[in-house]
């Protein structure tokens, strides 16, 4: 489909009426149409035939539109289908699989939390992924009056995600102990970044209530700086693991 023909029928249709050329408007609809009786009244009474022409190239630019949308969501659904048949989106949920079967790394309690956090994010991003599957397979010509239209956000989204999904495991499944993780690592929202911090708090928590050390003890400390707005549950957790002073609880 031509482009350039789509981008100069919407110049001609944003412009104010009043300024419109209606011959010009003619030329454009008969490219599209061949409609030789429409163009030849247009060219013998613009201002006559202004509205017609106006309408016509409305309704045509409006079927090509579609006609692009179409063939654009056809692709986005094509890549959809790939992601599901690699990640079964639309098969066994995440909490019926091992953490092995999800990927995670036998050493995984020994990284660093930044590293740690990109396995427990595409947790989150595999549920985000199966929930925009779910509204796509819902999508019928049944209950949708455009169903292409309905379907572009969800797709565009799940490929968007999956796209995360396999930057952090290459970053995750490649990282080597003791060296800083690679600089293509996705800037966190502040927001976001203290929920993840909370997620790898108790997670840190839970080890040092079974192996405490000073390097741990640390590394906690470190990642309660890191969150906003701390609940009860989270100052008791910490005062109960020699982690908090009472007093900085009550200050916080």
């Amino acid at each position: 489909m031509n482009q350039d023909l789509n981008l100069k029928i919407k110049t001609w249709l944003d412009t104010p009426v009043a300024d419109r050329d209606t011959i010009e408007g003619a030329r454009l609809l008969l490219q599209i149409t061949r409609n030789q009786i429409i163009f030849r009244n247009a060219m013998r009474n613009p201002d006559r035939y202004a509205d017609r022409v106006a309408y016509e190239l409305q309704k045509a630019y409006k079927t090509r539109l579609n006609a692009v949308t179409k063939s654009e969501v056809d692709s986005l659904m094509a890549q959809v289908n790939a992601i599901n048949a690699a990640r079964g989106l639309d098969k066994t949920p995440d909490s019926e699989r091992s953490e092995f079967q999800r990927g995670k790394r036998a050493d995984h309690a020994d990284l660093p939390e930044n590293v740690q956090r990109l396995w427990e994010d595409n947790a989150e991003i595999m549920k985000k992924m199966r929930d925009c599957h779910t509204h796509l397979r819902l999508i019928t010509p049944e209950n949708s009056t455009c169903p292409d239209s309905d379907r572009y956000p969800w797709a565009k989204e799940i490929i968007r995600l999956d796209k995360q999904y396999r930057e952090n495991f290459n970053l995750y499944d490649h990282y080597i102990k003791g060296t800083p993780l690679a600089s293509t690592e996705i800037a966190v929202d502040p927001r976001t970044a203290s929920k993840n911090a909370v997620k790898s708090l108790h997670l840190a928590l839970g080890r040092y209530s079974k192996n405490p050390s000073d390097e741990l003890a640390e590394q906690i400390r470190g990642l309660f700086a890191k969150v906003d707005n701390p609940d009860e549950k989270l100052i008791a957790k910490m005062t109960a693991a020699g982690l908090l002073a009472n007093d900085s609880a009550t200050q916080s």
